[in-house]
């Protein structure tokens, strides 16, 4: 069967986000299918995700909570076997589209596209970054690998500044879409062609936090452009980022930004 659109929307414990981003995607999206993956937390949310999925004609996996990535791979690997389609949404069940124009992806086929998210208190998420910033990416790894804040916050900071200097130039400019490093993960938009290069998108190793940064090094190794386009229009209700997580080597912040930057960026790099 064929669908234009396929959602993917991995969820974990609680359900009361759900209804609300279901809603959204049936009012702005046709020709679509939902998928509602469930990092299982315990038998009872299980089945509380699968009757809703039932009784509103979503497609349900019931996963092992392996992280982000493993569950979105998942439902990723559900959605080829089953369906054709020409662009797949990986959306947070805290998602709610405010405003979907199918031209916008239209005129950027083969292209990862971010939308425009803003979160409760009107804070803009996208991009994740604006620009590739090998300095304060070595900062931020830095920040983590030798458990210095001063270090981490100065990359974050670095990265920060440009991105929202770039975003305010943007916003008033007369384009409908732009050119970004990388996009923020919780509501973005992969055409068919790009899924069909790899064999799982998400790297595994990495139970949560900083698939973003991993994926704009894999999507620049492999000559994929990312656009952030005026569009489409998304609340993240979970209000920006957790801040500045533990350091102190044993957060899944800290062990995803070490795994991937030692990964992805080269020994070589390294010092």
């Amino acid at each position: 069967m064929h669908y234009k659109y396929i959602f993917v929307i991995l969820t974990y414990k609680s359900i009361c986000d759900l209804p609300d981003c279901v809603g959204s995607i049936r009012a702005n999206v046709e020709n679509s299918r939902i998928i509602i993956v469930n990092s299982r937390y315990d038998e009872e949310t299980a089945a509380a995700f699968r009757e809703y999925a039932d009784t509103n004609g979503c497609d349900f996996l019931d996963v092992p909570n392996r992280g982000y990535g493993y569950g979105n791979n998942r439902g990723i690997e559900y959605a080829k076997q089953n369906y054709s389609f020409e662009w797949l949404i990986i959306s947070n069940p805290d998602v709610v589209i405010r405003c979907f124009e199918e031209n916008c992806l239209d005129m950027n086929r083969g292209k990862v596209i971010a939308p425009l998210t803003e979160t409760l208190s009107g804070k803009a998420q996208n991009p994740y970054w604006f620009v590739k910033n090998p300095p304060a990416e070595w900062l931020i790894y830095k920040g983590y690998k030798l458990k210095n804040r001063f270090l981490l916050y100065s990359g974050i900071a670095a990265n920060k500044v440009i991105r929202e200097c770039a975003l305010r130039v943007f916003l008033r400019s007369g384009a409908d879409a732009i050119p970004v490093y990388a996009a923020h993960g919780s509501f973005c938009i992969y055409p068919y062609e790009v899924l069909a290069r790899f064999d799982e998108l998400f790297d595994e190793h990495m139970f949560l936090f900083s698939e973003e940064a991993y994926l704009a090094h894999l999507f620049e190794k492999n000559n994929i452009a990312t656009m952030l386009t005026k569009g489409i229009k998304v609340l993240h209700k979970e209000d920006g980022s957790i801040g500045v997580a533990a350091i102190d080597g044993k957060s899944e912040a800290a062990k995803s930004v070490i795994y991937y930057y030692e990964k992805m960026v080269g020994k070589r790099h390294i010092k």
